[in-house]
């Protein structure tokens, strides 16, 4: 399922795909979209680029009906950033995420209990930040969608609770394995 919703985004995205723009990526039941730098910010800039805004609408709708917390995440390279506008990369970070959050959630199609936006800084490089490669390959924007525990996968885990709550327990699971919400890792 998680393939199949990743597949109906990359639709969405398929020009900016082809230009490298953005990429896509599943990790377990987590989705992965990077909206780098290139084409998206001006350098140093938190400012969405009008055509990536008008994406991030329609974006939007594909979103909406996907199941799942999305987390709105800025990076950095390393390079000290230190302008009139962003005091440091944390700032620059965070302004970029919420220049991507707020697009989406325009028109109220989203739920914004759904949306977290976030400002990393340079603390989760992909790369190393060696090269000039490197920074620009670190510089961008993710949204990632987590769809957690789907049923088939709760009703598991709910059999082993009752079947052998210690070992249950062990497995330390969280309020998302007892239905709860929140996220399993």
């Amino acid at each position: 399922a998680t393939q199949a919703d990743a597949a109906a985004l990359a639709e969405k995205l398929t020009d900016e795909i082809a230009r490298g723009e953005v990429e896509i990526e599943t990790r377990g039941r987590r989705i992965v979209v990077r909206i780098r730098e290139r084409g998206s910010f001006a350098s140093g800039s938190a400012e969405l680029k009008p055509e990536y805004q008008a994406l991030m609408r329609q974006f939007r709708d594909v979103l909406a009906a996907q199941e799942g917390a999305i987390a709105v995440q800025g990076h950095t390279d390393e390079v000290p950033i230190a302008t009139a506008r962003f005091r440091s990369n944390w700032e620059l970070s965070s302004a970029r995420a919420v220049s991507v959050a707020e697009p989406l959630l325009e028109g109220g199609v989203l739920d914004p209990r759904r949306v977290s936006v976030t400002g990393f800084a340079d603390t989760r490089p992909l790369v190393a930040n060696d090269s000039a490669d490197g920074r620009v390959r670190n510089r961008r924007v993710e949204i990632v969608i987590d769809q957690g525990i789907d049923r088939r996968m709760r009703e598991q885990l709910d059999a082993l609770k009752t079947g052998d709550p210690a070992y249950y327990r062990s497995l330390r699971l969280g309020e998302a394995a007892d239905g709860q919400g929140g996220v399993m890792r």
